[in-house]
C-alpha cells in the first residue's frame, strides 16, 4: 500500500510543476530573497503598532510588512500577535474579552526593549523590577491598532502579510482585505487548519500560507522524497529550521517545495550569520524582527552576485 501511494504521488507530481504565486514573482529581481518584517520589525520599535508598521515600509518598501489579527469583544479586528495583551502592554486580559476602546487605552510600548532579543521583554522583566530606562517607549503613545487603521495607513504599494490567529472571524477578515484593494500585494493564512481552508475559499486569488497539517504533509513528503500533490495546496511554507526532529533548512526541502510552486520562508531569523546562510542556501525569504539587518545582508550578497 505504501509503495502504491508513493508511486501515485510521483506520477501525479510529474504531470505538472506549477510556478510560484504572482505575489512572489512581482518585481522578483529586486525583491527576492524576501524579507518579512516580522511583527512589523518589532525588534526595532514596539511590535505590531501602527508607527512600527509604517516605519518598516518607509525604511524598506520592498520588505513585506507582517502582522497578526484578533477580534475584540465588540467585533473589531485589531493588530496584535498574542491573544492576550499581557506580554506587550501595561494591561492584562484576552483580546476577545476586551473592547476596542479598552485595547486602545493600553500602553503598547510598555514592554518594548529595542535591540534585545525579539524586541519585547519577558513578562518577568517588563513587570518586575527592571530598570525603567530599559523601556524607552513607555508612555509615548503607542497603541494597539485596528486592522482598518493599518490597511488605510499603509500605502497601496506596500506588500503585506496578515495572519488570522483564531477561528470565527475569517469572513470579516477576508472582507477587510478585499476592501483594501491590495490583494495582489497580500499574503494571508493561519496556523489553524480550518481557518486556513476558509481563508483560501474566501480569497482564492491571494497567496496563502500552509496551515499546520498541510505544512506537516509537505515537510514529510520532502524528507521522504515523495511528491506533494497528495497534500493540500497552498502557496507558501512558513517554516522553522526544524520540526518533529527533522531538519527543514535543506536544499532538498527547498527543491521539493519549489517543484510544487511553494515558496519557503524561514522564521524567526534574527542572527545575521544565520540570515546569510539561509539566503545562500536558496531560501525564498525569512521572517525577522530586524529587517534592516537582513536588507544590508541581501544588498551585499546581491552585489557579490550571490543571487541568479
Amino acid at each position: 500500500m505504501k509503495a502504491a501511494l508513493a508511486i501515485s504521488w510521483l506520477v501525479v507530481g510529474a504531470c505538472s510543476r506549477p510556478g510560484l504565486h504572482p505575489f512572489f514573482t512581482a518585481d522578483e529581481e529586486h525583491r527576492r530573497p524576501f524579507i518579512f518584517a516580522h511583527r512589523g520589525g518589532g525588534g526595532i520599535t514596539p511590535e505590531e503598532t501602527l508607527p512600527t508598521l509604517l516605519a518598516a515600509y518607509r525604511r524598506d518598501p520592498l520588505a513585506i510588512v507582517e502582522f497578526d489579527i484578533h477580534r475584540t469583544r465588540d467585533g473589531h479586528l485589531v493588530v496584535n500577535h498574542d491573544d492576550t495583551v499581557d506580554r506587550t502592554t501595561d494591561g492584562t486580559g484576552r483580546i476577545a474579552d476586551l473592547t476596542l476602546a479598552e485595547c486602545k487605552a493600553l500602553d503598547a510600548g510598555h514592554c518594548a526593549r529595542p535591540g534585545v532579543g525579539d524586541g519585547t521583554a519577558p513578562a518577568a522583566e517588563c513587570r518586575g523590577g527592571s530598570d525603567p530606562a530599559s523601556f524607552p517607549f513607555r508612555a509615548r503613545g503607542f497603541q494597539i491598532a485596528a486592522l482598518s487603521e493599518v490597511l488605510a495607513a499603509l500605502p497601496a504599494e506596500a506588500f503585506v502579510s496578515i495572519e488570522v490567529k483564531a477561528p470565527g472571524y475569517e469572513r470579516q477578515a477576508a472582507e477587510a482585505m478585499r476592501a483594501s484593494g491590495r490583494l495582489d500585494r497580500l499574503i494571508t493564512g493561519s496556523e489553524n487548519d480550518d481557518v486556513g481552508v476558509r481563508l483560501k475559499d474566501l480569497l482564492p486569488e491571494v497567496a496563502h500560507y500552509l496551515p499546520r497539517s498541510a505544512a506537516t504533509c509537505l515537510a514529510l513528503a520532502a524528507k521522504l522524497k515523495l511528491d506533494y500533490p497528495a497534500c493540500p495546496r497552498y502557496q507558501a511554507f512558513a517554516s522553522p529550521l526544524s520540526g518533529a526532529g527533522l531538519a527543514l533548512d535543506t536544499r532538498g526541502v527547498l527543491r521539493a517545495s519549489h517543484d510544487q510552486g511553494v515558496a519557503v520562508i524561514y522564521w524567526t531569523i534574527n542572527d545575521e550569520a544565520e540570515m546569510e546562510r539561509l539566503f545562500r542556501l536558496g531560501a525564498d525569504g525569512i521572517f525577522t524582527d530586524y529587517p534592516d539587518r537582513a536588507r544590508v545582508i541581501v544588498d551585499r550578497l546581491r552585489g557579490e552576485g550571490a543571487f541568479p
